[in-house]
C-alpha cells in the first residue's frame, strides 16, 4: 500500500499542471500552442490514468508476491513499465510546454497582459521539473529492485521523492493561479491581418 500510493499520487499533480497550461493557451490564443487546450487535457490525462492503472496493477502483484514469499520481479517490472510510461508522457508534455513558452516570447505578448504571468509560468516549469526529477529517481530505484541501494537509503527518498513533491505543490501556494492568471485574453484577430489584438475579458 505504501509503495503503490507513493508512486500513484504524483499523477494527480501532473494533471493539475496540464489543466493550467490549457488555461494559459486559452488566454494567449490558439496560435501559442501546437495542440488545443482540450487536447492537452484528454491526451495527457489519459496517459496519466493508463500509467496509474499499470503501476497499481504492478504494485498489487508485487505486494501479493511478497506476502506469499514468491518472486516479486513480475510485479516490479510492471510498476517500472508504468512509471516509464509516465516519464515518457511528462517528457512529451515538457516539449509542448517549452514550445508554448517559445511561441509566447516570440509573439511578445507577455507585456500586453494585465499584471504579469511570468511568475505563474516559472512556477509551472518549476513544478513539472520537480515531478520529472522524482520520476527519474523512482524509475532507477525500482530498476535496482527492493533491496537496491536507493530503496534502502532513506535520504534519497527524502531528497528526491518527498522534497520534490512538496516543492512541486507548495510553489502554487505562493504563486496561486487564481491570482496570477491574467484578466485579459489574447485572441486571434478575425480581420485579414495576421496580427494579434487584445480584448479585455472580465474574469468569472
Amino acid at each position: 500500500m505504501q509503495i503503490s500510493t507513493l508512486i500513484i499520487a504524483p499523477t494527480f499533480f501532473t494533471a493539475g499542471v496540464y489543466v493550467l497550461l490549457g488555461r494559459l493557451i486559452m488566454i494567449f490564443g490558439r496560435s501559442s500552442s501546437i495542440l488545443s487546450p482540450k487536447l492537452y487535457l484528454w491526451i495527457f490525462c489519459t496517459c496519466d490514468v493508463l500509467s496509474l492503472v499499470i503501476q497499481a496493477v504492478g504494485g498489487g502483484m508485487a505486494s501479493t508476491a511478497s506476502d506469499n514469499g514468491t518472486d516479486t520481479k513480475p510485479g516490479t517490472d510492471t510498476m517500472v513499465a508504468g512509471i516509464l510510461f509516465q516519464l515518457g508522457s511528462i517528457t512529451i508534455f515538457a516539449f509542448f510546454a517549452v514550445d508554448f513558452l517559445h511561441r509566447t516570447m516570440r509573439q511578445k505578448v507577455l507585456h500586453t497582459m494585465t499584471g504579469t504571468v511570468v511568475p505563474l509560468l516559472a512556477a509551472m516549469v518549476f513544478s513539472i521539473t520537480c515531478i520529472y526529477i522524482r520520476s527519474i529517481y523512482r524509475t532507477i530505484e525500482l530498476l535496482q529492485g527492493w533491496k537496491g541501494y536507493l530503496i534502502t537509503n532513506e535520504r534519497f527518498f527524502i531528497a528526491l521523492d518527498g522534497t520534490m513533491m512538496v516543492l512541486a505543490v507548495a510553489i502554487f501556494n505562493f504563486i496561486h493561479p487564481g491570482y496570477f492568471l491574467p484578466k485579459n485574453k489574447i485572441v486571434e484577430s478575425s480581420r485579414d491581418s495576421p496580427d494579434m489584438e487584445l480584448r479585455n475579458e472580465t474574469r468569472a
